[in-house]
């Protein structure tokens, strides 16, 4: 299992963001910052009905990014599917039954984040007005844009995490 030693960072400067993974930097459009639902018990006592906070459920986040070919978005999106598990159907071993054949599981989807996802959000001089850790995210979603050479729009990538709960920190 292999595991990436830094944190995927996201940084907000004038309504345009940059995700930075070990040393590489991606243009981003759009972030949806982390929400949660909390969820609520009813009981019922002779005519009155009172309701209990119950669990917490965190919403999955989407971060719009521009696709650029240095560093290559594709590349980096490709890296953290496999790092997560899957094995390519043309890289399974013949003559098995199930040969090494593998889906994404938990403990290496996390791990191809590194050591989580961090959002930070700036101010125009670039100091950290406040920041959102994603704990135990992994990608469920990647969705790539369409190829238009009649358009001069820049190519986006949607991506779409999932994690078990967000802390926000005010800036430093």
């Amino acid at each position: 299992m292999q595991h990436r030693n830094q944190s995927v960072h996201i940084d907000f400067w004038f309504h345009s963001t940059c995700l930075r993974e070990q040393a590489a930097s991606f243009l981003a459009r759009t972030f949806t910052k982390p929400a949660y639902t909390v969820g609520a018990t009813e009981h019922q006592f002779l005519d009155k009905t009172y309701y209990y906070p119950g669990r917490v459920s965190w919403n999955e986040v989407t971060v719009g990014m521009v696709n650029g070919a240095d560093p290559d978005l594709d590349f980096e999106l490709q890296s953290i599917l496999l790092l997560s598990g899957y094995v390519l159907p043309d890289n399974i071993a013949e003559g098995s039954a199930v040969g090494n054949a593998g889906t994404p599981n938990k403990a290496d989807a996390v791990n191809a984040l590194g050591n989580g996802v961090i959002v930070q959000e700036l101010d125009g001089r670039g100091l950290v007005l406040g920041s959102y850790k994603l704990n135990n995210p992994f990608v469920t979603s990647v969705s790539y844009g369409t190829l238009d050479y009649g358009s001069e729009d820049l190519l986006s990538v949607d991506v779409q995490f999932r994690y078990d709960w967000a802390v926000y920190t005010i800036g430093q």
